[in-house]
Formats: structure tokens, C-alpha cells, sequence
């Protein structure tokens, strides 16, 4: 009985340690805003998770359309890095609610800021 009840204490304890990190996880969520690129500018849709091997995302935008793509490379440090395949690399920071820095792609580089949303429709007039 003494066992059972430990383990059960044990399972809790844990089960609080995996909601405590989730909390704070700045990178988890939804988040909305701009990417800029000389006078061009474009609204895009992003999503992370939280693995148990890293993170998981996904990008919607104008463009491509369609469904939305798989981010890869996802590196949350200091800094955030992430890639949407064929379409560039995004290399930034967060600070509270917000995520803003610069990509690049094969025609040059351009910035981004993105805002976290806690009420999200992703894309609500369609791409």
C-alpha cells in the first residue's frame, strides 16, 4: 500500500513538473504578423509545439497556397531559429509576447514580428 501511494505522489509530482515547463515555454502557441521584404509585405500564420524530441510548426501564408507547410529545423536558445523548407530561414528573438527578426531566401533577406495569439483563427479570409 505504502508503494502504491508513492507512486501515486510520484505521478502527480510529475504530471506538475510537465504543465510547470509548458507554462513556460515562450515558443508554444499560436502566432500572427507580418514578414517584410523591400516594399513587399505579407501576412503570415505560424504554429509551434513543444515535442518530446524538440518542437514541431507549421507556416500558412499567401504564399504557397494550400495546406499549411511543415517548419523544420526549429532551435529555441537564446534565440529562435526556423526554417519552412524552400521558402527561407527566420532567425529571431522573443521578448514576452512578441517574436521579430529576419529571413533570408534566395533572393536576399528580409525581417518579420510576429505577435502570440491566445484566440486564434488561422486564416480567417482564407490564403
Amino acid at each position: 500500500m505504502v508503494k502504491w501511494a508513492m507512486l501515486a505522489l510520484l505521478s502527480i509530482f510529475a504530471c506538475a513538473g510537465v504543465s510547470r515547463a509548458s507554462a513556460d515555454d515562450a515558443l508554444s502557441g499560436q502566432w500572427q504578423g507580418v514578414v517584410r521584404k523591400g516594399m513587399l509585405e505579407s501576412l503570415v500564420y505560424f504554429d509551434f509545439s513543444r515535442t518530446d524530441t524538440g518542437y514541431r510548426g507549421n507556416y500558412w501564408g499567401r504564399a504557397p497556397i494550400g495546406a499549411p507547410v511543415s517548419l523544420s529545423g526549429i532551435e529555441l536558445g537564446h534565440s529562435v531559429r526556423f526554417e519552412v523548407p524552400r521558402m527561407g530561414v527566420f532567425d529571431g528573438e522573443i521578448a514576452g509576447e512578441t517574436m521579430k527578426g529576419t529571413f533570408k531566401d534566395a533572393e536576399g533577406a528580409g525581417s518579420f514580428r510576429l505577435e502570440k495569439q491566445t484566440a486564434w483563427d488561422p486564416l480567417p479570409n482564407g490564403p
